[in-house]
């Protein structure tokens, strides 16, 4: 009644499920393709598009409907499937909404209306089967009907994040398009780095020129990275912690070969392209896209702050992996939890950090019942998906003997973080003291870091405590500040501290 009383608004009740097609919609599949695809629509087909998310299928099935100066009402099957009704319900008044505004239809995430047997509601694939315009179904894996006397024909395509050359394609329009001058080069580095779709570059692209406009600036290089990280965000949940990577290269103080380490890993990352696809290592090496590495070492050693300062470097996000969550009592749910991971970072190239990793990477045990069996299958199953993954994953330990043998040898790169010694941990002191710091300059760092044995992370820990004890004492950092925030991290430890 309302509709027909001209609001336009749709049903309060499954409003939330309805999405908004784009109004200046491009193609995310190749013009032959799509082409094929429209000559197609005019017979009026069931259509099945399939992969990941967010990678241009709304936006494809709007350019095909306007090409026939067609509406689309778009359904996120998903949010459908939890709405608080009726399935049967929820269901109606969406494809009622397709009816009044006299559109085509698109159902995103319709996998999630798929039963046991991988097949939908029977009365709403009916309903689905007899709609008399074009139906798009948006789902990421392979899916076949089951009714046998099926006379619609169902056309379909396959989505996926375009290729270094079609990326830098898009770039190089896009930027031309907005008037940004920028070099080759750098336009390539993105490409290589950040495996995104055609308009997230688009909007990544709209956020660089926002941010170079609130500067007055034209457009750099760090304001495209701005514009891709902001345009980043994997749907992890509880999973995963995003970090904001802060610290650079001056920051980390390593010995010679673990700094060396550090930088192959980043170069083997950002030159990956040009050796797997540019000089077809790919076709001689199964299995080489990407990179994995082991960070091995005592607590506050700095394997964390070289990861951040691995993913500064790349430019990446960086998702720090919660094992807590990840690890389930339920067989199978790990499982699901490690594939959803990796499914989504593959859609940002995100470097994936999980710390503590021989939670979950421990040595695979003799089996004796059912729960062993399960836990060795989580491991080999851990291992498959990193071994598969194109981008940067890294793991730290504090107890690599732990660590399964199996593991160990796939993995591209083992750094072993060492307790620093005295030389390193005056270095530490040193750049744990800014230079604005009231330091007393009677403070020998040097003879503090041969008398007390501190990691990386303790000493940065006692600085600043030395810090606020001097704020609250006079304004000057004293030998005997120091000495207390040091009792205060022996204490912690659960050692014995002698003056």
């Amino acid at each position: 009644v309302q509709h027909l009383l001209g609001d336009p608004q749709p049903d309060e009740r499954i409003r939330a499920t309805l999405g908004t097609p784009p109004s200046d919609a491009l193609p995310a599949l190749p013009q032959s393709e799509f082409d094929r695809l429209c000559d197609g629509l005019a017979a009026v087909p069931l259509v099945y598009f399939k992969g990941r998310p967010d990678v241009g299928q709304v936006n494809t099935a709007t350019a095909l409907c306007d090409a026939y100066n067609a509406s689309l009402t778009v359904i996120d099957g998903e949010k459908l499937a939890k709405l608080d009704m009726s399935f049967n319900d929820a269901w109606r008044l969406a494809i009622r909404e397709a009816y009044l505004n006299e559109s085509a239809l698109l159902i995103d995430k319709w996998n999630a209306l798929l039963g046991d047997d991988t097949q939908p509601d029977a009365d709403l694939w009916d309903a689905l089967y007899s709609y008399e315009r074009p139906v798009f179904l948006c789902g990421d894996k392979d899916w076949e009907p089951m009714n046998p006397h099926r006379q619609r024909r169902m056309l379909r395509a396959e989505f996926d994040v375009p290729d270094v050359p079609e990326r830098m394609a898009t770039w190089q329009s896009v930027t031309l398009d907005a008037g940004i001058d920028i070099e080759e080069a750098v336009l390539g580095e993105i490409s290589n780095k950040f495996r995104i779709p055609r308009d997230s570059i688009r909007r990544a692209v709209n956020t660089a020129l926002d941010v170079a406009a609130t500067r007055q600036q034209p457009v750099t290089r760090n304001d495209l990275y701005t514009g891709i990280q902001s345009h980043i965000s994997l749907q992890l949940g509880a999973l995963a912690d995003r970090i904001t990577p802060r610290f650079t290269w001056k920051d980390l103080i390593l010995p010679p070969e673990q700094m060396e380490q550090l930088h192959e890993i980043t170069n083997r990352a950002r030159f990956a392209y040009r050796v797997q696809q540019e000089w077809g290592f790919i076709k001689r090496i199964a299995n080489a896209n990407g990179v994995s590495a082991l960070f091995a070492g005592e607590s506050g050693t700095g394997k964390t702050l070289a990861v951040q300062v691995i993913a500064t470097a790349l430019g990446l996000a960086l998702y720090r992996i919660d094992l807590s969550a990840v690890v389930s009592k339920y067989i199978g749910e790990t499982e699901k939890n490690l594939s959803r991971i990796f499914s989504e970072a593959r859609s940002s190239n995100a470097i994936l950090f999980f710390d503590e990793a021989d939670a979950i990477f421990g040595k695979r045990s003799e089996v004796k019942d059912a729960r062993d069996r399960y836990a060795n299958i989580e491991v080999a199953y851990l291992l498959q998906q990193i071994e598969d993954y194109d981008g940067v994953a890294i793991m730290a330990t504090n107890l690599r003997q732990n660590l399964d043998e199996a593991f160990t040898r796939r993995i591209d790169f083992m750094v072993d973080f060492p307790f620093p010694d005295g030389e390193y941990r005056e270095k530490l002191w040193q750049a744990h003291f800014p230079p604005e710091a009231p330091l007393d300059p009677a403070i020998n760092l040097a003879d503090i870091a041969e008398r007390y044995h501190l990691a990386g992370g303790n000493i940065r820990n006692a600085a600043l405590a030395s810090a606020y004890l001097a704020a609250a004492d006079g304004g000057v950092i004293s030998l005997d500040h120091i000495r207390s925030a040091i009792r205060r991290e022996h204490q912690k430890m659960g050692r014995l501290i002698y003056d």
